[in-house]
């Protein structure tokens, strides 16, 4: 099956990768996780003095307010030091003194006994402690064993009402150092420094046309994190590039609170991100957040256009802003819409191997399946400049570019990290201009531009591919799945029939992607069992009637595209 998609059109899997030129890479290393250990173990020691000295009814001792801003400060110049500031990520030690005293006060006032009073004491500190230990061995302890095991051999100390005031205060001094407290609670703008430092590298962000790229951040209220990539369509020659057929701008219209349906609405109460913390990357380098090159397009001697494909530096940009503030999620899902969801899948691979490498990861491509032409593979897909890009700890990925497809993008990264979890949306027939038939059949009639505007004629062969890639990731990673819904629609995220649409027997989006993050049973590949059916608001032909459309055309007609009963 591998050679029939290769020679058909899958997408490129190679190109996707990301940041570690060698073996896998060592999360210890970066600056913050070092500055956050030290002021959780501090906080520890702030925690028991506090616990024992309101036990005794004794105030403060000023001592200790005094050692916790020493090493605060200490822990936040060396940080510094090596490049990263570690100020905004936590909250201040006044602040951490003025949490510590107040569950001091909750413990001790709980505590029946002297030496209930201390026992809650050494666990609070433990407890800190081992969440400061964690952050630099989590590539050892990817599924939080270690640190799970010291929590509860500390909490063993305690029960009862201490222990619920244990909990209550260390889960606040946790929160405070690893979600900044900095970051607004609503969505904020953050323009990055024209030249940024990051892992060896001097990143660059901007536009394709050379214009300002901007990213979005939003503090929810629980540890969990929420990693977004805009889609906006791609270029790849002086046609596509000048016609254009991208996104080429940034800027406060990409708010995202000015998108107010579907996951987008994070008001909605139905949302399952409505408390989480998120980070939206904008779009605008016509190369599905991989590029990594800047490129002049010719068309002749006389004729050029030059686009910086950028989408990977400014991908890290988000990246380094996510890891400093929002240092240790529980959870994290990875997601993007159209060429969003090409980001989504490569971009999540550096977020799982050195940023969060004990956090329980999901991840959806929404409207990117991988269906390109074989001559797109072979001529264009090298023009962003992904090969320096290509995750080489996953050895099946490291592999020259023209031996990938899409399949094994999902496959190899699903069978690499097998406790996370991984999957593709899309409806049956996507299309429109801007939908995955829409622009495999621009590759189809690259030097025709005339044609583009008729997706529609390759909608049956689009679906048979995008079919063969989802059965190849399926057989062989039992952590992923696709969603297959009825009609022409391109895209999910922000469109309200997440939470209502049930057309063909399926489940609502909204109850898979909670089944997804709670690795439910409920969580299964999902195939409409009337995928041709056209819902409302869906692209249609034009004229409607023209194949493979009907003849009223309210539905695609495809031979043997319904699945099999």
């Amino acid at each position: 099956m591998k050679s029939r998609l290769l020679l058909s059109l899958a997408l490129p899997l190679g190109l996707l990768l990301v940041v570690a030129p060698d073996a896998r890479a060592n999360s210890n290393a970066y600056p913050t996780e070092g500055c956050v250990k030290t002021k959780l173990i501090a906080a520890g020691r702030y925690c028991r003095a506090a616990v024992l000295d309101a036990a005794l009814d004794a105030r403060p001792n000023p001592s200790t307010l005094r050692e916790i801003e020493k090493t605060w400060a200490s822990a936040e110049a060396r940080s510094e030091a090596a490049g990263v500031s570690c100020v905004d990520t936590t909250v201040s030690a006044a602040g951490m003194a003025e949490l510590l005293d107040a569950a001091a006060a909750e413990i001790a006032s709980a505590a029946i006994s002297t030496n209930e009073a201390a026992a809650a004491a050494a666990t609070c500190q433990q407890i800190l402690a081992a969440e400061g230990q964690h952050l630099l061995g989590r590539g050892n302890d990817r599924l939080r064993k270690l640190l799970g095991n010291r929590r509860a051999a500390a909490l063993a100390k305690v029960d009862g009402p201490v222990e619920d005031a244990v909990i209550e205060g260390t889960d606040a001094a946790l929160r405070a150092v690893l979600v900044s407290p900095n970051v607004s609670t609503e969505w904020t703008m953050i323009t990055p420094d024209a030249s940024i430092e990051y892992q060896g590298k001097t990143l660059e962000p901007t536009c394709g046309n050379g214009t300002p790229w901007v990213f979005f951040v939003k503090r929810g209220t629980v540890n969990k994190t929420l990693m977004y990539y805009q889609g906006g369509g791609a270029c790849w020659n002086y046609l596509t590039c000048t016609l254009p057929t991208h996104k080429t701008s940034t800027g406060p219209g990409d708010n995202p609170a000015n998108f107010q349906s579907g996951f987008a609405n994070l008001n909605n109460p139905d949302n399952p991100f409505k408390d989480w913390n998120a980070v939206f990357v904008p779009y605008c380098t016509g190369d599905v957040h991989w590029g990594d090159r800047v490129v002049e397009h010719r068309a002749g001697p006389a004729r050029s256009v030059t686009i910086r494909h950028k989408g990977f530096t400014n991908a890290q940009v988000a990246e380094k802003w996510a890891r400093e503030h929002f240092v240790n999620p529980e959870q994290v899902f990875v997601t993007g819409s159209s060429a969003g969801s090409y980001g989504a899948v490569v971009n999540s691979l550096p977020l799982q191997e050195t940023v969060w490498p004990s956090t329980d990861f999901a991840v959806v491509g929404d409207g990117g399946n991988g269906v390109i032409t074989q001559d797109f593979l072979e001529n264009d897909l090298s023009k962003w400049g992904i090969e320096d890009n290509l995750p080489a700890w996953i050895p099946g990925l490291n592999v020259p570019l023209t031996e990938l497809t899409a399949a094994d993008l999902w496959t190899e990264s699903a069978l690499f990290y097998p406790h996370n979890r991984y999957a593709t949306y899309s409806t049956a027939y996507d299309g429109g201009s801007g939908g995955q038939i829409g622009f495999y059949n621009i590759m189809l009639n690259q030097s025709n531009p005339l044609l583009w505007s008729n997706w529609w004629p390759p909608a049956c062969e689009w679906n048979s591919i995008m079919r063969m890639l989802n059965d190849d990731t399926r057989s062989q990673a039992d952590n992923f799945r696709f969603y297959i819904g009825s009609g022409t629609r391109h895209t999910m995220w922000g469109n309200n029939k997440v939470y209502s649409d049930t057309t063909g027997n399926v489940p609502t989006v909204r109850d898979w992607l909670v089944a997804m993050l709670e690795e439910t049973p409920d969580w299964v590949d999902v195939d409409s069992d009337d995928p041709g059916l056209l819902l409302p608001g869906d692209p249609r032909a034009v004229p409607v009637n023209d194949p493979p459309f009907n003849e009223d055309g309210t539905r695609v007609v495809c031979e043997d595209a319904a699945p099999e009963e």
